[in-house]
């Protein structure tokens, strides 16, 4: 999207926030804007009552925003970006091609450090995805962090190698080779090796939101390449 925009103050037409609120420079601003959004929460795999219950908005505040009937104050726009997981910038930049196959070389992978642990992304160069795949190998005794871990979306875990134990709310999964596991992630999780040696996962997760913010969101001290 072109179009530039500008701030301007008063109520405008946002039933959600006062004070500033965008304004663009063409006739179609407002529509174009929502257009953008409502193609962001799309690719996340997101209902407009998700949005709505995250970033506690009404529901039908967003579905003027979302057509081009009502133009969003900064302060919804905030809101929009912290519950969709972007910057407010994305909501005015084009949607980008979609790369239909990735093939990543095993030497290739982004790749990113925790505390034991090595973290590779497998999804390198897809765009407009509503996953992120990764594997990630540990050390002996390495654990997600010394708190539960709490984020939207889902989570699905198949263990490759060694011996690996999730935490999900007070239950217990000891995954062994071949073993999977499926879960929302706004449950409480963590989880630990518990191998003699190194063990390995597939883990993905979904809505994407990147490499580098999915690391940041679910590992601890962690260092991206």
């Amino acid at each position: 999207m072109s179009t530039q925009s500008v701030i301007a103050k008063g109520n405008g037409n946002d039933m959600s926030s006062e004070g500033s609120r965008v304004i663009t420079n063409s006739d179609n601003g407002d529509e174009s804007l929502g257009k953008k959004i409502r193609e962001i929460r799309g690719l996340k795999g997101w209902t407009l009552k998700q949005i709505a219950e995250i970033s506690n908005l009404n529901i039908n505040t967003l579905s003027l925003i979302e057509n081009g009937k009502n133009s969003p104050s900064i302060s919804t726009l905030q809101r929009l970006a912290c519950a969709m997981d972007v910057p407010i910038k994305e909501f005015f930049e084009p949607v980008e091609p979609i790369t239909p196959v990735v093939f990543t070389k095993h030497n290739e992978r982004p790749q990113a450090t925790s505390e034991k642990s090595i973290i590779n992304n497998l999804g390198k160069g897809l765009t407009s995805s509503t996953l992120e795949p990764f594997i990630l190998t540990m050390e002996k005794h390495a654990t997600s962090g010394g708190r539960a871990l709490l984020h939207s979306g889902y989570e699905f875990v198949f263990c490759l190698s060694g011996k690996i134990l999730y935490y999900i709310r007070e239950e217990e999964f000891e995954l062994s080779p071949g073993d999977s596991i499926l879960f929302s992630a706004q449950l409480s999780h963590h989880w630990e090796n518990i191998n003699d040696g190194e063990s390995q996962l597939l883990l993905v997760m979904t809505p994407a939101c990147g490499f580098i913010e999915q690391s940041k969101k679910h590992f601890y001290n962690f260092e991206g390449k």
